[in-house]
């Protein structure tokens, strides 16, 4: 079995003492890709955003293997795009905040900027870009580092069929490398078609797991 990248055992997440999430424990393995599914309200994004570091949980732990937590990669729902920047101009900037040199930078930004099919928009302002395109360069800035845990809360939504075609290829590019992620969608069978295993949440809760490979 593959080593766990990121463990939680028995977290849990209360707001203004409700509870939202848990207890909950899973183990994200290297190069397995987690999916997690279940209404609005159901604990997903709080999931992620609490593996992300983003927010801490009241019980339970969060624990990483050795060089994970510098390369954690989060991708929310909300674009985090600066639209008065072009698209290199994004990408220079995630990957300086990152802490990366500048001839990896340049280099990383150009290999993602063409995987995506975003090469002739590069020098474009992001303004100018359409929905699809947002996001896929709001994924590309989460892996400026490369990153060895992957978190993406619906990476898709609103998102042409090509843009989604793009971003799920990568997806499975990154797995290959030995990745770990965990993603949601609401779309009906974007999750399957990268995902080794499927988590449902209800009310903050597992409601059952599935085998996808």
């Amino acid at each position: 079995m593959s080593e766990s990248l990121c463990t939680l055992t028995a977290v849990e997440k209360r707001y203004h003492g409700v509870p939202v999430l848990g207890p909950l424990s899973l183990a994200l393995p290297a190069g397995e890709a987690l999916g997690v599914r279940g209404p609005n309200g159901a604990g997903k994004s709080t999931l992620l955003s609490l593996v992300a570091g983003v927010i801490k949980p009241e019980a339970g732990q969060i624990s990483y293997a050795p060089g994970v937590r510098g390369r954690v990669g989060y991708v929310p729902q909300e674009l985090s795009l600066y639209t008065a920047l072009t698209g290199l101009e994004n990408l220079r900037f995630w990957g300086l905040a990152w802490g990366l040199p500048a001839k990896a930078v340049s280099a990383r930004s150009r290999w993602l900027l063409d995987r995506l099919e975003l090469s002739e928009k590069g020098a474009q302002p992001v303004s100018a870009y359409s929905g699809g395109m947002k996001r896929r360069l709001h994924l590309a800035t989460a892996l400026m580092v490369t990153p060895r845990l992957l978190l993406l809360d619906e990476p898709t939504v609103g998102a042409d069929s090509r843009s989604t075609e793009l971003i799920f290829s990568l997806l499975a590019h990154l797995k290959g490398q030995g990745c770990a992620m965990a993603l949601t969608s609401h779309q009906a069978g974007e999750l399957e078609q990268v995902c080794d295993r499927i988590l449902t949440l209800e009310g903050g809760r597992t409601a059952s797991r599935e085998a996808e490979a």
